[in-house]
């Protein structure tokens, strides 16, 4: 890893027009369509169907009965990485919509981004109905804030787990983790404007947050260092009522099946509920 960080701080150096197109291209392909098999066994429980997203058909997993959440994963991951909140919902009364996005799990495309997930929460929302909640993991997070924003979706409850508020600040401090240069930063940040057709700072939830209606939640483990708990600081003070839960000891997908988080899902929705 470290010698991949030296080659490529050289070559935003010597070649940074070379490495802004192929960090941008990167930022659009996922490797991966799933990063678990845990859930699997859930998911199979559940009805299965197809809704047509905006790179063709997406696959849908449902089961239960009473209020309607959907569920949205996040960057090369899929539905299954939410299959314990999930059940956890379904089995205390709520009626429970899982979302492969484009391009991940069983759906079909190549490319995934930001508004592209926010198009698939938006096909969903089309064909299935708004749904009561929105849950959602990482990357799934602010796509479901887009999707708010544009008028997409319109959820009385958002659950935010490990989200990232700013794009342009989660590049910066993933990549500076990492060890990337200032210089390459910049490149990455400008090859990533070229390959979305809009600026990074578009996708910011402090931004959209002051005009949502939606309830919020958001949960971050103390220990996460994919995005740091200060992103949820950030997002939720911008937010109109927005509760902010810190989990001591969590990582970035700890918050995914910690008995604790489930709960204070369950316990949110409730009140919402009542």
């Amino acid at each position: 890893m470290k010698t991949a960080i030296i080659m490529a701080n050289a070559m935003a150096v010597l070649a940074p027009g070379r490495f802004r197109t192929i960090v941008g291209k990167r930022f659009v392909r996922p490797r991966v369509r799933q990063q678990t098999d845990t859930g699997r066994d859930y998911l199979a429980t559940l009805e299965t169907s197809w809704i047509e997203g905006p790179l063709g058909r997406q696959r849908i997993y449902s089961g239960g009965s009473g209020p309607k959440v959907f569920f949205q994963h996040g960057w090369e991951a899929d539905a299954a990485d939410l299959s314990s909140h999930a059940q956890h919902l379904m089995e205390n009364g709520y009626r429970v919509v899982l979302i492969d996005a484009p391009a991940h799990g069983a759906s079909e495309g190549r490319t995934a981004t930001i508004p592209l997930f926010a198009e698939g929460l938006g096909s969903a929302a089309a064909t299935l109905g708004q749904p009561f909640a929105l849950v959602a993991h990482s990357m799934g997070a602010p796509s479901g804030v887009v999707a708010m924003s544009e008028g997409l979706l319109n959820p009385k409850a958002f659950i935010a787990l490990a989200s990232p508020c700013s794009m342009a600040d989660n590049i910066s401090f993933q990549a500076g983790a990492l060890g990337m240069s200032k210089r390459s930063i910049r490149l990455m940040q400008e090859g990533v404007e070229a390959a979305l057709g809009a600026p990074v700072s578009r996708f910011d939830i402090a931004l959209d947050a002051p005009a949502m209606t939606a309830r919020a939640l958001f949960i971050y483990g103390d220990n996460d260092v994919i995005v740091p708990a200060s992103a949820g600081q950030k997002a939720s003070a911008r937010w109109p009522g927005a509760q902010l839960v810190i989990k001591p000891g969590l990582g970035h997908r700890g918050v995914l099946r910690d008995p604790g988080v489930r709960d204070d899902v369950l316990q949110f929705l409730e009140a919402i509920r009542a």
